[in-house]
C-alpha cells in the first residue's frame, strides 16, 4: 500500500513524475445508526481505494491514496449530534483545488473514491469534475448501472444507508466500528425514491428517526468483501479504460 500521508514528498516523486493514479477517498461525517461510527463512509470509502490499488498495481498501473476528504453534503442527516454538514459550493471548490494542485505535480487521473451517497453530494462530485480542467478527474458512480445490479436489493431500493449493505462493508474493513446494538435493530423498508419524491428532505422526514435504513442485523462479513470487491473493481476498470491523453 502506497499512503501519501505516511510518505515523504521524496517517495512520492517518482509516483508524480511518472504519472501515477490519485485515489482520493471521499466519505462524510455523519450519523449512521446506533451502530455504526460517524465516519463510516470514510471508512468504506478507504477499504474500497487499498483495494482498487492493489488491482491497479496488478494491472500495471501505479497509485497512491492520498488522506480523505472528511466532511460532505449531509442535509438528510441535520439534526444528528455529531454529523457534519459543508455546502455544496464548499465541496465543489475544494475538490477543484485539491483535484488541480495533484494534477500540477503529474498524478493523472485523480479517482474520487466516493462512498457517501447523498444525491447532492454525488452532484458536486461530478460538477468538480466537469471544472477541474486540466486536471483529469474520474467520478466513479455505483448508484448507476451496471454496478448497482451487483450491490444487492437493499442498495437498488435505495435503502442502503446504515443498513444490510453498508454495515456488511464496514464488518469487512473495520469490525470494530461494528456495535453489537445492530442485532436488535428491526428491518426499516421505507421506499426512498418515492419518500424523496413526496418531499422528505431528511431521515426524520423519511421516517428514519435512528438514521438507519434497512436491515442491519443481517449483515455479514463475507458480504462486505464481495461488495468491496465489486465497489474497487469499478474504479479499477473506469481508470483502465480511460481514454489516454
Amino acid at each position: 500500500m502506497v499512503f501519501a500521508a505516511r510518505s515523504s514528498w521524496e517517495d512520492l516523486r517518482e509516483y508524480a513524475r511518472g504519472g501515477a493514479v490519485a485515489l482520493l477517498p471521499v466519505g462524510s461525517t455523519e450519523a449512521h445508526g446506533p451502530h455504526l461510527s460517524l465516519d463510516t463512509d470514510v471508512v468504506i470509502a478507504m477499504a474500497v481505494a487499498e483495494e482498487a490499488q492493489r488491482l491497479l498495481a496488478e494491472a500495471g498501473r501505479r497509485a497512491v491514496i492520498f488522506p480523505a476528504l472528511a466532511y460532505g453534503v449531509t442535509d438528510f442527516a441535520r439534526g444528528f449530534t455529531g454529523t457534519v454538514s459543508i455546502s455544496s459550493a464548499t465541496l465543489e471548490a475544494l475538490v477543484v483545488d485539491v483535484a488541480r494542485s495533484l494534477a500540477e505535480q503529474g498524478f493523472a487521473p485523480i479517482v474520487l473514491v466516493n462512498h457517501h451517497l447523498e444525491p447532492a453530494h454525488f452532484d458536486a462530485l461530478h460538477r468538480a469534475a466537469a471544472r477541474a480542467a486540466p486536471a483529469r478527474v474520474l467520478v466513479p458512480d455505483h448508484r448507476r448501472k451496471p454496478w448497482a445490479l451487483e450491490l444487492g436489493e437493499e442498495f437498488c431500493r435505495g435503502g442502503a444507508h446504515a443498513g444490510q449493505y453498508e454495515t456488511s462493508l464496514v464488518l469487512a474493513a473495520d469490525p470494530g466500528r461494528v456495535f453489537e446494538s445492530r442485532r436488535d435493530l428491526p428491518v426499516l423498508d421505507i421506499d426512498l425514491g418515492r419518500k424523496i419524491r413526496e418531499g422528505a428532505r431528511s431521515f426524520r422526514e423519511l421516517g428514519a428517526d435512528r438514521a438507519y435504513l434497512g436491515d442491519p442485523a443481517s449483515a455479514t462479513a463475507e458480504e462486505g468483501k464481495r461488495l468491496l470487491r465489486v465497489l474497487a473493481r469499478m474504479v479499477t476498470e473506469l481508470v483502465l479504460t480511460e481514454p489516454s491523453e
